[in-house]
Formats: structure tokens, C-alpha cells, sequence
């Protein structure tokens, strides 16, 4: 038996996954909205270092 398979998916499968995910991520920040706004300050430096990141690079790709 093996449990990591190989496998290939079609464009719109990804596109479920990522809906599924983004619901998933909606939900548990509903579910867990005091714990979550307290670390509001960690959200904002992680969306700023990850978009500083994929500005530079794509503005410096060869």
C-alpha cells in the first residue's frame, strides 16, 4: 500500500481546493474571532514580509 500517490489534478479541481480552503479559513476566523484579533499585528507583518517578497521578486526576475 502506498500512502503518497502521485497524482494530477485538472485546473478547476485546484480552483475547489481553494475555495474549499479560503471557506475553511473564513469559518475558523469567525469561530475564533477574539483569540484571532489579539494577534492582528502578526497578520499584517505576515501579509507585508510574503507581498515585499513576491514584489521583489518579480520585479527583479531575470
Amino acid at each position: 500500500m502506498r500512502i503518497l500517490k502521485t497524482r494530477t489534478f485538472q485546473w478547476w479541481e485546484i480552483s475547489l481546493i481553494k475555495i474549499c480552503l479560503l471557506s475553511l479559513g473564513i469559518l475558523l476566523g469567525l469561530y475564533f474571532y477574539n483569540i484571532l484579533a489579539g494577534l492582528l499585528w502578526l497578520w499584517w507583518a505576515l501579509f507585508a514580509t510574503t507581498a515585499i517578497y513576491f514584489i521583489a521578486r518579480f520585479i527583479y526576475e531575470k
